[in-house]
C-alpha cells in the first residue's frame, strides 16, 4: 500500500493536545496542536495528496469536566473542537467521534488517575506502543485514540 493510500487522523481537541496521522503504508506523523491555521493547512494538504479517503476520529469533548478545570480552559476545549468539526465537515471528510471513556477503556492506572498524573500515564502507555514517535504530554492523547481507532473501531462506514 502507498503512503497516499488512505489515511487516518486522529485529534486531541484540546489547546494542549495534538494529532496523529496514521498514513497508508502505516507510517505514522504526530504533531501538538499548534493552532486553527496550521491544522487547516494541514488537513487540507491531507485531502489535496492522499488519492483514497481521509478518515478522522475525534475525541469528543465531554459536557461536564468536573469542579477542577477552570472555566477559560473548557472554552478553549470547546472553540477547538467546535473549529476542528467545523473545518472537517465543510471539507466534507469522514469524521468520528469517540468518547475520551471509550478510547480509555481498559487503559491500567488512568481511570484512578486525575489531571497531569493521568496525563502522565497516558503518555507511559503512548511510549510503550509508539516508542519510535517519542510521545510528549500534547501528543499522547492523540496516539492512544490511534490506537483504539485501529483496533476498536470499524472506520469503513
Amino acid at each position: 500500500m502507498s503512503k497516499w493510500d488512505n489515511v487516518l487522523v486522529t485529534i486531541d481537541p484540546g489547546a494542549s493536545g495534538g494529532y496523529a496521522v496514521q498514513y497508508g503504508d502505516g507510517s505514522l506523523a504526530v504533531e501538538k496542536w499548534t493552532g486553527e491555521a496550521d491544522f487547516v493547512e494541514e488537513i487540507q494538504y491531507l485531502d489535496e495528496y492522499i488519492s483514497g479517503r481521509v478518515i478522522v476520529v475525534v475525541e469528543e469533548v465531554p459536557k461536564f469536566v468536573g469542579k477542577l478545570v477552570p472555566s477559560s480552559s473548557i472554552f478553549t476545549l470547546a472553540k477547538n473542537y467546535g473549529f476542528i468539526l467545523g473545518v472537517l465537515a465543510a471539507m466534507e471528510i469522514s469524521t468520528h467521534l469517540v468518547r475520551p471513556q471509550v478510547w480509555q477503556k481498559g487503559l491500567t492506572g488512568v481511570k484512578a488517575a486525575k489531571g497531569a498524573a493521568k496525563k502522565r500515564c497516558l503518555k507511559e502507555h503512548a511510549t510503550r506502543l509508539f516508542p519510535k514517535q517519542k510521545p510528549t504530554l500534547a501528543t499522547a492523547d492523540a496516539l492512544m485514540i490511534l490506537h483504539y481507532a485501529t483496533h476498536n473501531m470499524n472506520l469503513n462506514e
